[in-house]
Order: structure tokens, then C-alpha cells, then sequence
């Protein structure tokens, strides 16, 4: 996934009560290092709360993203997976292609995107990574990975059952529309 997701609050009302809850969060185009709401287990409970984007890894570097087919290897998210697993809603996220054209992504007819997640806790800081699988259909002719995509009726599941999270990670994500956004700028000198 390539770092830009899309949170625009007043594009449901569910999306508008996420923001509420995570302090009126404003939303818009989101990148690595931004504070962004997520949605957290706490008991049987769904809990809104605004986390930092990127898991510190070494010389201040982040990852943004977790790979679903190793992230229970890998020594930085074995723990998270099983134990602090997140949603990440958004409106939809972007990517690019080889000719730099930017694409957002989108569920047909849905007014969220949910991106399963994984945090970390360090002191009083909570970071996420969004997890990434193999493309899809609608996803393969412009980029070699996608995030791995919840649907609303996978979301409590996904927080609350750890088996269902690791029967989850091998699921192909449902098909996704586009529209390209180009909104580069040419300099000419």
C-alpha cells in the first residue's frame, strides 16, 4: 500500500461519529506520522481512539504496513497480532502506478473502507500499521499490493476473535472500484 489514505467524516454518519469520538477529528487525506482514528477492542467493547500511524522501528524509521502472510514470523508484530489488532476506517485508500497516476480505491456502494491493522504501545503512545496482502483483481493492474480490507460485518470479529483474525490474514479482499485522481503538478523550467 503505498502510504495515503483517504478519512472523510462527512461521508456517513457512522464515519461522523468516529470522528466525533475521536476528539472531532477533521479527517482528509492521511499519510505516515499523522495521528488517526482507529477502532480498538477494550473488553466486549469497540473503543474509537486516535493512534499514530507507523510503528517505530530503528534510526527513526517506521513501518507503515505489515505483510498478512509473515506478520506472525516477523519478532515486531508477533505479539500484535495476536493481542493488539485494530481497524483502520477510511473512505478509501490510494495508490500509484508505474506512471505515477494516482488512483483511489474504493468499496462499491459503501461509504467506508475498513483496513485491518496492528498496534503497538510505547509509554503512553499507541502506533499502527495496516496490514498488506497480494493484490486483487482490482487492484493488480496498478500496484503489487493492497491493504487487507474488512467489510462492517467483519470488523467486531476481527478485534474480538484471534482465530478468526489468523484464518482472516489468507482471505482475498473483496473487489475494490477506482477513479483515477490526478492531481500532480508539471514544472516546467
Amino acid at each position: 500500500m503505498c502510504s495515503r489514505y483517504q478519512f472523510l467524516p462527512g461521508s456517513s454518519n457512522l464515519l461522523q461519529t468516529i470522528a466525533a469520538r475521536a476528539g472531532g477529528w477533521s479527517g482528509g487525506e492521511v499519510s505516515p506520522g499523522a495521528d488517526a482514528p482507529v477502532l480498538v477492542a477494550e473488553g466486549a467493547k469497540i473503543r474509537v481512539c486516535l493512534q499514530n500511524w507507523g510503528i517505530p522501528v530503528i534510526n527513526g524509521k517506521r513501518a507503515i504496513n505489515a505483510r498478512a502472510e509473515t506478520v506472525c514470523e516477523r519478532p515486531l508484530f508477533q505479539a500484535s497480532i495476536l493481542h493488539h489488532r485494530c481497524v483502520v476506517p477510511t473512505t478509501g485508500f490510494y495508490e500509484w502506478d508505474g506512471q505515477k497516476h494516482r488512483y483511489l480505491f474504493r468499496l462499491a456502494q459503501q461509504p467506508a473502507v475498513y483496513l485491518a491493522g496492528l498496534y503497538t504501545e510505547e509509554g503512553q503512545i499507541r502506533h499502527f500499521a495496516v496490514l498488506t496482502t497480494a493484490p486483487n483483481a482490482s487492484v493488480r493492474d496498478i500496484h503489487d499490493r493492497m491493504p487487507l480490507v474488512l467489510t462492517q460485518e467483519q470488523v467486531r470479529p476481527w478485534l474480538m476473535d484471534t482465530d478468526f483474525a489468523l484464518r482472516f490474514l489468507q482471505k482475498v479482499p473483496p473487489l475494490l472500484e477506482h477513479t483515477c485522481e490526478d492531481g500532480q503538478l508539471s514544472f516546467w523550467l
